[in-house]
């Protein structure tokens, strides 16, 4: 199966950027606001699969934190994102060595 690592962070940033946009319109009162949090939560959608799928494939995790990790990423959204994205993954993946 082809790696979707790139396309998993992809997805986390495109989130955020959607996130931090539909605060902006939000604010500022623009009617597609809404329409600018359901793509947000769509790609956050997006990106909890393809982390939840890295952490099931990798061997690199024991089963305890395997389920720690599943139940911090489920609950804790984008703040257990950024936590992932910046600390813990270098550990889940496991590199090809390319």
């Amino acid at each position: 199966m082809r790696n979707l690592a790139h396309q998993t962070k992809q997805a986390f940033y495109f989130s955020l950027g959607f996130y931090f946009l539909a605060i902006v319109m939000k604010l500022l009162h623009f009617s597609f606001a809404d329409i600018l949090v359901s793509i947000a939560l769509l790609l956050s959608l997006l990106w909890t699969v393809l982390v939840l799928r890295e952490l099931m494939l990798s061997r690199k995790l024991s089963n305890t934190e395997r389920l720690l990790l599943i139940i911090f990423i489920i609950f804790g959204n984008i703040i257990a994102g950024i936590v992932y994205f910046f600390f813990i993954r270098e550990k889940v993946v496991v590199s090809t060595g390319k």
